[in-house]
């Protein structure tokens, strides 16, 4: 038997919560850091044991999850299993769980200039269970400390999909460069749904397209590559950046909660994301903070909730 098919009722794993990037620049430096504790609790409580019973997770039954407390920066964090499964089950399960509660923390992070807050494995000491069983101070010197609270309810409502571990692969990216690469993947993976399809006026009617056809019918690689232009949904007289502005008025992030007040996301600031997304490969491109973070990063996750509700059927229909 393989040892990732060995059966396992649980396992332990060390779990820390780590900034992605730190900010130090001539006079100034900053940190960011995070607790776990139980909702309602204060940084004073940091060091108190959660245990919770009879959750499930990501669709796996728990018969107890337990948080014990802290050894400096780290929780070891155990999990029994309502049932036995696979070692290699176990493994994929909490590194799902640690993607998905990474993708939530950024819903209270409208401040990522700092760092992006996730979840970290510290994968030399999980094992496997195989029987039953902030401020500002006058040094110009700033750390945030950040209560994450763990609740049965949070743990329950997580969900993961492949797009869950690029978003959260941008939230522990260090550098702008790859944040952004990362996040707008989340963009362009709406600009594909089907159910937006029907927004835009294609560029070719069916008619024009038979004309196209039977002009070129007798080269075949010609016709071939013809009709890849044709039947591309992108191939529309809107231009992308009038679709993506649409598009995020169907999901609903064209107005998003900034620090200073709502932002809005029109046409003008997805052609500006789209513009960015072309330049972020070039050598000596720089990289807009401001539009990373205040706009794509939100974005982003707005764009990630929508097509994890739509996939589990929880939202409507787009509006016409």
């Amino acid at each position: 038997m393989r040892s990732d098919d060995r059966t396992v009722y649980g396992l332990e794993a060390p779990l820390r919560l780590v900034a992605s990037h730190d900010i130090a620049q001539p006079g100034f430096q900053s940190a960011r850091r995070g607790e776990f504790v139980l909702m309602g609790a204060s940084s004073q409580d940091a060091s108190t044991e959660i245990v919770l019973r009879d959750l499930t997770i990501l669709g796996v039954p728990l018969a107890k999850f337990v948080l014990r407390s802290p050894s400096g920066d780290t929780r070891l964090l155990r999990v029994d299993f309502d049932r036995a499964m696979t070692e290699a089950d176990a493994f994929s399960f909490i590194q799902r769980l640690a993607d998905a509660w990474s993708a939530t923390l950024a819903d209270g992070q409208r401040d990522p200039w700092y760092g992006n807050l996730y979840v970290d494995i510290r994968w030399a000491g999980v094992k496997t269970i195989t029987a039953h069983s902030g401020g500002i101070t006058a040094s110009t010197q700033m750390t945030s400390i950040e209560n994450v609270a763990v609740t049965p309810a949070l743990l329950s409502a997580m969900r993961w999909s492949p797009l869950t571990d690029v978003f959260v692969e941008g939230m522990k990216a260090s550098q702008p460069k790859s944040k952004f690469l990362f996040w707008f993947v989340l963009l362009e993976e709406l600009e594909k749904r089907e159910e937006f399809l029907s927004l835009f006026t294609p560029m070719f009617s069916a008619e024009h397209k038979a004309q196209l056809q039977d002009a070129v019918r007798s080269n075949g690689p010609a016709l071939q590559r013809l009709n890849s232009l044709l039947n591309n949904p992108t191939t529309t007289l809107e231009g992308r950046a009038a679709k993506l502005a649409r598009i995020v008025v169907e999901v609903g992030g064209s107005s998003i909660d900034g620090l200073s007040g709502p932002i809005v996301v029109d046409q003008a600031r997805c052609a500006a994301l789209i513009e960015q997304r072309n330049k972020v490969a070039h050598k000596g491109s720089s990289i807009d903070r401001d539009l990373l973070y205040t706009v794509l990063f939100p974005l982003s996750r707005i764009a990630l909730k929508y097509i994890l509700d739509r996939d589990a059927g929880t939202v409507s229909e787009p509006r016409p």
